[in-house]
């Protein structure tokens, strides 16, 4: 008898192959059409069927600073997967694990009055504030608080607000007629979000993200694109718009499904073909069963049957050519006729869906025949079909990989606890000050009160245009300048964030200076980022952020400390040198900072 230990577990002569270098595509596709917003990677239902982790990865690596899922397991699998980006849950009942989600500082969506009371509760118990999402039904008639009920719940936040039970971070809601551009609903939508934003606001409680448009929105409707954008279906590189193909929107697909011929063998005419032999070959030919069905997510409705072709395959090869499923589609396999005189053989490779620019059929062409829609085609997709990650931009690694790797640490010990130890580190090149600027931003989303960052570099290398960016993520009050003259200058958070104080060090002769200026008084509450800090500023936390920015010599360079708003402004490429210093930053997510 055969030993069956030696048999691999894993093998399925199928597989969905997932392009992450597609998926990152796509996501600076869509944060072009909609530059003045943060961009929330959506990734529910195991990321639309195409693996949550390597995803969520993926799309934080592309220049994603959200992530929002459907489910509060898939909320904590991304934490436990160590991505530190803030992630959104929505769909939960009064029995969720509370507790574990405010552990893990995941938001939570409030859709309705008694959500409100179950999270608070859980933050009152716990002593953890909550972070929430005010869900309001604009008009879908789905999820959220209605009108009839908007008033009662802003005037319960605000009293769970003063009781430091919860903090409104932002005021969302979804479109019923996204994937018709133009249509009169989403203007009313739209007016009904400001509504609830100035109920809110009128109460003191102005919230720092309002976010409506999920992909069809943010790809063609900048109304509503407000604070952040939520793509889901379009990360994956099929469109959100029946009007509209994926290519049209610039987008790329990200799952290819292809699986091995497991039978090829010839036959008569009038042969019959799978359950109730639906298809009768019309003469001698060639038949081959595909190991795919029902039961991996493939479609009953695409079965070839009355004279209708199925859901449309490539064969590949040196005779690649386009064929239908042929006969019902079964729980494990559909049947194709390759013709007469074919010489595929077991083993040959066929596309189910995939690419159309490599002449494949796509996903959104089985929707059309299975009258339904691409999100689930992909979705359905079963979990016994393996996912294979492709490429991609570096994944965002786990805490207890966050260690440089140029650490002299022996093999048997683990990162010692030294303040003073660099516990992340990431190096990057920014094409323009843009990009210096997006990296501001993006790390705002990582930043938290106390944080110091110290930030270093020669006239004109880009410290004042980082300064900005990290403003306009904190979504903080006044224009972020170079504080020279004032040495110190303190923007206020617009919402519940922490203020940024912005310190010039270059006057600065000695610590008794900088002591001079009581920035601790500001530092627990805030965050500080000093330039021209280097050999000062440390002095104010063990736990700090140093980032030191180079740009080629006399690229764009002013002639002195007061002409730094001016080379900031000047094209040119940079190299950022990111470096965390302190247990603050092990595993703090610096390796989500690509931005590309």
């Amino acid at each position: 008898m055969a030993d069956v230990t030696s048999v691999p577990s894993d093998y399925f002569p199928a597989r969905a192959l997932i392009d992450l270098d597609a998926l990152a595509h796509n996501v600076r596709t869509v944060q072009a059409a909609a530059p003045s917003a943060a961009l929330m990677a959506v990734v529910k239902a195991d990321a639309y069927g195409h693996g949550l982790v390597p995803c969520a990865q993926a799309a934080v690596g592309a220049g994603a600073t959200w992530l929002g899922v459907a489910q509060v397991g898939e909320a904590l699998a991304l934490r436990d997967a160590g991505l530190t980006v803030p992630v959104l849950t929505w769909l939960y009942g009064p029995d969720a694990p509370f507790e574990a989600l405010l552990a893990a500082d995941v938001d939570l969506s409030v859709a309705s009055p008694q959500a409100l009371e179950d999270v608070a509760d859980a933050a009152l118990r716990t002593g953890r504030r909550a972070r929430v999402h005010l869900k309001v039904d604009t008009g879908l008639g789905r999820n959220g608080v209605s009108p009839l009920e908007l008033a009662a719940v802003v005037d319960r936040l605000a009293a769970l607000g003063a009781q430091g039970a919860v903090e409104l971070v932002g005021v969302w809601s979804h479109l019923a007629y996204a994937d018709v551009p133009g249509h009169p609903t989403t203007a009313l939508q739209c007016a009904a979000l400001d509504d609830a934003v100035a109920r809110l606001t009128a109460v003191g409680l102005p919230p720092a993200v309002r976010h409506l448009a999920g992909s069809a929105a943010a790809l063609t409707d900048p109304r509503t694109h407000y604070d952040l954008v939520r793509p889901g279906i379009a990360l994956y590189g099929l469109t959100p718009i029946p009007a509209l193909d994926a290519a049209d929107l610039g987008l790329r697909p990200v799952m290819t499904l292809e699986a091995e011929l497991v039978t090829v063998k010839p036959v008569e005419a009038a042969s019959g073909v799978s359950y109730g032999h639906h298809y009768v070959t019309p003469g001698a030919t060639v038949l081959g069963v595909v190991p795919l069905g029902y039961a991996d997510g493939v479609p009953r409705h695409v079965s070839g049957v009355d004279g209708r072709p199925g859901a449309p395959v490539r064969v590949t090869g040196d005779r690649a050519r386009d064929t239908v499923v042929r006969g019902r589609v079964c729980m494990d396999q559909v049947v194709l006729d390759l013709g007469p005189g074919a010489t595929e053989r077991a083993g040959d490779r066929v596309v189910l869906f995939g690419d159309p620019a490599r002449g494949e059929p796509s996903a959104d062409d089985w929707a059309a025949l299975a009258g339904t829609i691409g999100y689930e085609i992909v979705t359905r997709i079963g979990s016994r079909v393996p996912r294979v990650h492709r490429d991609g931009p570096p994944p965002v690694m786990p805490t207890d990989a966050a260690m440089p790797t140029d650490a002299a640490v022996p093999t048997d010990a683990a990162v010692p606890d030294d303040p003073a130890t660099e516990t992340a580190r990431l190096d990057l090149t920014l094409a323009t000050a843009d990009q210096t600027r997006a990296l501001g931003t993006a790390l705002a989303g990582l930043l938290r009160p106390g944080d110091l960052v110290v930030l270093t570099g020669a006239l004109g290398a880009g410290k004042t245009t980082l300064t900005q960016g990290i403003g306009a993520g904190l979504r903080v009050r006044g224009q972020v300048a170079s504080p020279t003259f004032t040495l110190a200058r303190v923007h206020p958070a617009l919402a519940q964030g922490p203020d940024l104080v912005h310190v010039d060090a270059y006057r600065l002769e000695s610590l008794d200076d900088l002591e001079a200026l009581d920035l601790d008084t500001s530092l627990e509450d805030s965050v500080t980022v000093v330039e021209w800090g280097e050999g000062l500023a440390e002095v104010l936390s063990e736990d700090r952020l140093e980032i030191v920015l180079d740009r080629p010599h006399g690229a764009g360079t002013g002639s002195g400390a007061d002409d730094l708003d001016m080379a900031d402004a000047e094209v040119g490429e940079r190299r950022a040198v990111l470096r965390g210093v302190g247990a603050r930053w092990r595993g703090a997510g610096l390796e989500s900072l690509r931005i590309g």
